[in-house]
C-alpha cells in the first residue's frame, strides 16, 4: 500500500539500537532514550530527535534503557553485567549495580525509587533494588524462569512486576512477597513487552501474534494473528492504533478496533528492526535498526508537528509475506 511517510533520522549510534524508551510529557517537552550495542546510551528530544547527550561508561553493548516520567533519571542494562542509574540532566553516573550475568532488561517504578533488572543465564534472577538504600543490595531476588529473562516492567501501580523469558513464559510477580501470581505459556518467546499509558494493558508480541493483556486480572483481552513474523509492537496512548515490526523489515500500522491496515512501509531500507515505540502524545512513533539507525515517524502524515511542517510526498511499500498463525497454549 502507498504511504506518505518521511522519517526523521536520529544519528548517534553506530551499532544495533536494541531498545527505545520515551519519558512522559514534562515542562520542557518529552524525551527519547536509546540503548546501543556500541556501548552508548543516547538521550534526545522526542518530538524532533534533536540530540541532548550521550552517556558513556558501559564496557559492552547496552541492551536495555528506561527513562523516568520526568526525564530526570535513566537506567540502563548491559552485557558487561551491570545495571546503571544516570542523571539525565547532567549525564553523570549515579549508581552501578554489578550482577552475575548480562543484564537484558531494566525498568524504573513511577516514583523512581526502585529499579528492576533481569539477566540471562541458565538460572536467571530478577532483582528488585531500592534506589534510596544504603547498601544497594536487592530488596527481592525472584527466580522461576528456566531460561534468560528478556523483559521486566513494573505494572499495577508498581505493586507487581511482569517479566518475559526465552523459556516462552510471561509471569507476574508480587513486589511485596516476591511470589509469582500469574503466568502465560506462549508457543514462542515474547519479542516485546510494553505497558500502555493507561497502566492497564500490556502489549506482547511473539511468533506471528500480538496479544493485549489486562494487567489487573491477567486476562487476554484480544489476540491479533498475522500472516508474518512479528518481532515487536507498540500501542497508541489513546488506543487509536498499534504498530508492529514485520520479520522483513517493515512497520505495519493497524486500527486498534477494526484491525484495518492503515500504513505499511520499509522503515530502515529493509534492515531488521529492533524496536518500535509510540511517543507519550501519540504524534510520533520511533523505530531502531540493527545498523544503528533511528527514525521518527508521523502518526498523522502531513500534520505540522516537530520538524514536519509540510505534507510529504507519497512512497510505496509491499504486502506482507505469509507465515503460519500462532495460538496460545
Amino acid at each position: 500500500m502507498s504511504c506518505g511517510q518521511l522519517g526523521i533520522n536520529c544519528e548517534g549510534h553506530t551499532m544495533a539500537v536494541e531498545q527505545l524508551g520515551f519519558s512522559k510529557i514534562c515542562e520542557s517537552g518529552y524525551y527519547l532514550a536509546s540503548a546501543g550495542l556500541d556501548k552508548l546510551v543516547v538521550l534526545r528530544h522526542g518530538d524532533t530527535g534533536d540530540w541532548v547527550g550521550t552517556l558513556t561508561g558501559h564496557e559492552a553493548g547496552v541492551w536495555s534503557v528506561t527513562l523516568n516520567d520526568e526525564a530526570t533519571m535513566m537506567a540502563s542494562g548491559s552485557a558487561d553485567r551491570t545495571a546503571r542509574i544516570w542523571c539525565a540532566i547532567t549525564g553523570d553516573e549515579l549508581v552501578k549495580f554489578t550482577l552475575p550475568e548480562a543484564v537484558t532488561c531494566v525498568d524504573l517504578n513511577e516514583k523512581s525509587t526502585c529499579m528492576v533488572a533481569g539477566c540471562l543465564g541458565v538460572d536467571p534472577v530478577i532483582n528488585l533494588f531500592d534506589l534510596n538504600g544504603a547498601d544497594w543490595k536487592p530488596l527481592l531476588s525472584l527466580k522461576g524462569h528456566s531460561r534468560g529473562v528478556r523483559d521486566a516492567i513494573f505494572c499495577r501501580n508498581d505493586f507487581s512486576l511482569l517479566t518475559s523469558s526465552y523459556d516462552r513464559t510471561v509471569r507476574m510477580w508480587d513486589c511485596v512477597s516476591g511470589l509469582e501470581t500469574h503466568s502465560i505459556v506462549l508457543p514462542h518467546h515474547a519479542k516485546s513487552l510494553e505497558l500502555h499509558a493507561d497502566n492497564d494493558i500490556v502489549t506482547i508480541a511473539y511468533g506471528n501474534s500480538i496479544i493485549f493483556v489486562d494487567t489487573n486480572n491477567f486476562e487476554i483481552l484480544s489476540q491479533r494473528r498475522m500472516d508474518f513474523k512479528v518481532t515487536g509492537a507498540t500501542l497508541h496512548p489513546k488506543k487509536e492504533s498499534f504498530v508492529c515490526i514485520t520479520g522483513d523489515g517493515r512497520l505495519n500500522k493497524y486500527d486498534y478496533v477494526t484491525d484495518a491496515l492503515l500504513d505499511s512501509f520499509y522503515a530502515h531500507k529493509g534492515e531488521p528492526i529492533c524496536c518500535v515505540r509510540y511517543s507519550p502524545d501519540g504524534e510520533v512513533y520511533a523505530s531502531s535498526s540493527c545498523s544503528g539507525e533511528m527514525m521518527l515517524w508521523q502518526q498523522t502524515v502531513g500534520k505540522k508537528y516537530g520538524l514536519w511542517d509540510c505534507a510529504m510526498d507519497p512512497c510505496s511499500s509491499e504486502d506482507a509475506d505469509d507465515e503460519e498463525e500462532d495460538s496460545i497454549s
